[in-house]
């Protein structure tokens, strides 16, 4: 039986006063201005970009990350990387990323074509999975190069699948939270013409999908689902390589590791909201089922993003897995 995760006190989100352009990197669309709630602007003003040399690609990829090293007595801790989901940024991350940096190194890295990174061809180039996992793998190889506890929520679910299974070498641990992992592809997308399929690409831009995906994400929508929140989601699809990089990606039609889930090799947590109104919840089984050497551990109170709503209890179970100790420093 997996084990249920325990009841956490809700935290308000306070919003405050709109930070100022030069607070932030200049690769920022304007917008990033509007953000209220502190966890996203401390975020974003501790964002880079990094110069990554990938192979195949004619320049660097500018990738945007947000990265701390470890704390003294955390050194011997793997590293956490954390991957974003579908169409989205670091920013994702923005209430799990401190809470895991009290203990040990962490990067959350912006996949090639999504939040901030930049590959320096205005979005006309390879997005496929097959590129997004080859500029990990040369972001790991540079920045990093030692063995990960490598994280996914939803794509980024899948996107971890595929590297760990690619790159077995560089995954200690495996979290897969609320991952899409037996979704193959991405439906009739990549059949349309290049006009109809960009304008449905634009689409997720508008206000009002960006809106209903925030409610449906969330158990307690009232705390969460806000419109500074929409705001974070929106943020990186006012760069101006996002929608050629996002259609390019929709028409390579997306991830397909299905059939990869049981070669897994690494220890994997699967952590899943037990209010999850966006994938079925019998997948945190599945996966629980098909991986060898799986925990499942429910999140209650709460929905499809775990590091969003249920940032505390999501550390304290990812530190327990990962073998950190409580005696690190801070």
């Amino acid at each position: 039986r997996a084990p249920r995760g325990s009841r956490n006190v809700r935290r308000t989100v306070v919003p405050v006063r709109a930070a100022a352009r030069g607070e932030f990197a200049s690769f920022f669309p304007d917008e990033v201005t509007a953000l209220e709630e502190p966890a996203a602007v401390e975020m974003a003003k501790k964002a880079r970009q990094v110069s990554v040399a990938v192979p195949g690609r004619d320049k660097p990829v500018m990738t945007s990350v947000v990265s701390s090293p470890a704390p003294e007595g955390g050194e011997d801790v793997s590293p956490f990387v954390l991957i974003h989901g579908f169409d989205s940024s670091c920013l994702e991350y923005r209430r799990l990323f401190p809470l895991l940096n009290e203990r040990a190194e962490a990067h959350a890295v912006d996949l090639l074509g999504w939040g901030f990174t930049d590959a320096g061809d205005a979005g006309i180039g390879d997005y496929s999975p097959e590129a997004k996992r080859a500029h990990l793998y040369a972001f790991w190889k540079q920045e990093i190069g030692r063995p990960i506890t490598l994280v996914g929520a939803s794509l980024g679910g899948a996107a971890a699948i595929d590297f760990a299974t690619a790159h077995p070498e560089c995954v200690e641990r495996l979290v897969l939270v609320d991952a899409q992992g037996f979704i193959e592809g991405l439906g009739p997308m990549g059949m349309f013409p290049r006009p109809i399929a960009l304008a449905g690409v634009n689409i997720l831009k508008s206000k009002p999908l960006r809106n209903t995906a925030n409610q449906m994400a969330y158990c307690d929508r009232g705390t969460f689902a806000t419109e500074d929140a929409m705001r974070v989601g929106q943020l990186h699809t006012f760069q101006p390589q996002w929608a050629d990089a996002t259609l390019s990606f929709m028409k390579s039609d997306g991830y397909k590791v299905a059939k990869r889930v049981r070669t897994i090799t690494q220890k994997t947590l699967v952590m899943w909201g037990r209010q999850d109104n966006i994938l079925d919840t019998a997948y945190a089984d599945r996966f629980a089922e098909e991986i060898p050497d799986s925990k499942l551990v429910w999140v209650e109170d709460c929905g499809y993003v775990a590091h969003l709503e249920q940032p505390t209890f999501m550390a304290k179970t990812l530190f327990d897995f990962a073998g950190v100790e409580s005696g690190v420093a801070a």
